[in-house]
């Protein structure tokens, strides 16, 4: 078998120092202030959320009336 032996846990390797490695860590505040935030902001993200489910919504409905018998009548009537 291979191997050199034991070399250490994850992490501890004993390996050369990483240099350049950085680390982030959210503080127990951190939700809070993300929700804060985030609901300072609603009133402009609202409305494009709403106006993108209206166009959506409607361009739904449409493309199945146009898709349907009655929509097909409709449309070879002119």
């Amino acid at each position: 078998m291979g191997g050199h032996g034991y070399s250490g846990w994850w992490g501890h390797m004993g390996g050369p120092k990483h240099r350049g490695v950085v680390t982030y860590q959210l503080s127990p505040k951190g939700t809070h202030n993300f929700f804060r935030r985030t609901s300072s902001q609603l009133g402009y993200i609202l409305p494009g959320v709403f106006l993108f489910w209206a166009v959506t919504h409607y361009g739904k409905k449409r493309h199945e009336w146009l898709n349907s018998k009655a929509g097909h009548a409709a449309q070879h009537d002119h």
